[in-house]
C-alpha cells in the first residue's frame, strides 16, 4: 500500500478540509439564515480552517523570507563592490592631488628662479633603506645632464649631485651620504665650511673657524666656491659642537629636503668652473 494511504492522520485532515470546503460552498448565500446542522458544522470546522489558513500564510511567509534574504545578499554584495570601487577612486584622487601639489610647487620654484636652468626629473629607483642616499632619475645625456650637476627637490632645497649619467638616466649621490661633500656658508655670519652627510638623514658642517658665531637656526646654503650655483638651501643649524683640542668647530645641520619622501627633483644645468 502506498505510504500516503498509511498516514491516517493526514487522510483525516484532508477529508475534514474537503468537507469544510463543501459545506462552505453549499451554505454560500448572503440572504438566508444557517440551519442548526450548518451552524454546528461551521462551529466545528472554523478552528480547523484557521489552522490551515495560518499554516498557508506561514509557508508563504517562509518562502518570501528566503527570497528576501537572497535579494538582501545580492544587494549587499553589490554595495560592497561599490564601496570598494569608491575607495580605490578616492585613493587615486588623493594621489593625483598630492602629485599636482608637488608639481605646482616645482613650477612655482622654477618660475621664481629664472636664473637657474632646471630640468625636472622623476625618481625611478633608490638604494635599500629609508633614506635616499643614492637614487636614479629618468633624465640623462639626451636631456643635457652631466656628472657634477646639482640636484634639488621640488621646493628648491639641495638634495645632492649627479655622479653617473646614461643616455636616458642618471645616478644621484645625496648630500646626506658619507661620501658627499658640499662647500657651504652660513647665510647670517658668512662663515664657510664643508657639509657632509652622516648616512642617517643628517648633515655635519665641518672646518668652521673657532671664532665662528654660528647659532642654532642659522640657514646654510651652497657657498658658490664649488661647481654648484651659489645660494642653494642646504639646511638649518641644529647644534654647535667642538671637540677638546680641535682646531675647528662643527655644526649639526638638519637638511631642508625631506629625504624620506622624494618623488620629483630638479637637475640644475647651470655649472661653474671654479671649485671641485
Amino acid at each position: 500500500m502506498p505510504r500516503f494511504f498509511r498516514n491516517r492522520q493526514l487522510i483525516l485532515v484532508l477529508l475534514i478540509a474537503v468537507a469544510l470546503i463543501a459545506a462552505m460552498a453549499y451554505t454560500y448565500d448572503t440572504e438566508r439564515y444557517l440551519t442548526k446542522a450548518e451552524s454546528v458544522i461551521g462551529s466545528v470546522f472554523t478552528p480547523v480552517g484557521k489552522v490551515f489558513y495560518r499554516m498557508t500564510n506561514g509557508i508563504s511567509d517562509f518562502f518570501s523570507s528566503i527570497r528576501e534574504i537572497g535579494t538582501l545578499r545580492a544587494t549587499n554584495e553589490k554595495l560592497q563592490k561599490e564601496v570598494e570601487k569608491l575607495r580605490k577612486e578616492n585613493i587615486e584622487l588623493q594621489e593625483l592631488k598630492n602629485e599636482n601639489l608637488r608639481l605646482k610647487e616645482a613650477l612655482d620654484f622654477k618660475t621664481e628662479n629664472p636664473e637657474l636652468d632646471l630640468k625636472l626629473a622623476s625618481i625611478t629607483g633608490k638604494n635599500p633603506g629609508n633614506w635616499f642616499n643614492i637614487f636614479t632619475i629618468d633624465r640623462g645625456k639626451r636631456d643635457g645632464i652631466k656628472p657634477g650637476m646639482a640636484v634639488l627637490d621640488e621646493k628648491g632645497n639641495m638634495v645632492g649631485q649627479v655622479t653617473q649619467v646614461g643616455e636616458t638616466w642618471a645616478k644621484v649621490l645625496a648630500i646626506i651620504d658619507r661620501d658627499s661633500s658640499v662647500s657651504a656658508v652660513d647665510v647670517r655670519t658668512r662663515d664657510n665650511g664643508i657639509v657632509r652627510g652622516d648616512s642617517q638623514g643628517g648633515l655635519v658642517m665641518i672646518y668652521l673657524p673657532l671664532d665662528a658665531e654660528v647659532l642654532e637656526g642659522d640657514i646654510i646654503t651652497t657657498s658658490g666656491m664649488s661647481r654648484f650655483p651659489k645660494g642653494l638651501v642646504i639646511g638649518k643649524v641644529e647644534k654647535m659642537t667642538k671637540e677638546p683640542g680641535a682646531l675647528f668647530k662643527q655644526a649639526l645641520v638638519k637638511p631642508a629636503a625631506d629625504f624620506e619622501r622624494l618623488e620629483y627633483v630638479f637637475v640644475v644645468l647651470n655649472m661653474t668652473e671654479t671649485g671641485k
